[in-house]
């Protein structure tokens, strides 16, 4: 067996078998029966597939472009990288491409990386400032509490005691609660679910 083979075999393990959120156990894949033998192949990551939009496309007016043959190859490592079991970032991966390089939105003098990080970042206070305006939430306070927050400790929302205090409930979008003790409760467990789902879908 060769590496990409056994590296598909992991990602489809964990896209099956998701972690526990808050296990620090290291991860365990049941072996395959038979015999295996791993050759080197290229491990496929997001690190790799900005390093090689980057080597693909050409400049053009101060823009990145990509011709079809560079967009097919492009979108097949996005893939592979989904194949090991990296869906978040691959789909991250995919919109960037489709919605900043295709357009013609970047800048060709700066690196991907760089790039790509700066349009997840835009995109991680968005979503908080959209939660923010829903609960009544300092939006500020609560991309704090985002950025210190761990999904191996998803129980603990940090600055929570701060964040419930900060609460306008009468500015907040979402008041099914009928008052702020009651939207405070409801709250918590809201902010649990969303921390842990935006953080793995970014991180």
């Amino acid at each position: 067996m060769d590496e990409h083979t056994w590296l598909q075999y992991v990602g489809a393990y964990k896209n099956l078998f998701p972690r526990t959120p808050g296990d620090d156990e290291p991860e365990v894949i049941k072996p395959l029966t038979g015999k295996t033998k791993l050759q080197a192949t290229q491990v496929i990551d997001a690190s790799y597939i900005l390093k090689l939009i980057g080597e693909k496309v050409v400049s053009a007016d101060g823009k990145h472009t990509a011709d079809d043959e560079t967009l097919r190859l492009i979108y097949q490592e996005i893939q592979e990288l989904s194949d090991m079991g990296e869906n978040e970032k691959a789909k991250l991966l995919k919109e960037f491409v489709d919605t900043e390089l295709l357009p013609g939105n970047l800048a060709s003098g700066i690196d991907f990386d760089t790039q790509f990080n700066e349009w997840t970042g835009a995109k991680v206070i968005a979503v908080v400032d959209s939660f923010a305006k829903e609960w009544g939430i300092d939006k500020d306070l609560l991309k704090r509490s985002f950025d210190a927050y761990s999904t191996s400790k998803s129980d603990e929302i940090p600055y929570f005691d701060e964040i419930a205090k900060s609460v306008d409930f009468a500015a907040a979008k979402n008041q099914s609660a009928g008052n702020k003790l009651k939207h405070n409760i409801h709250l918590k467990s809201e902010l649990k679910s969303w921390m842990l789902e935006v953080k793995q879908r970014f991180n």
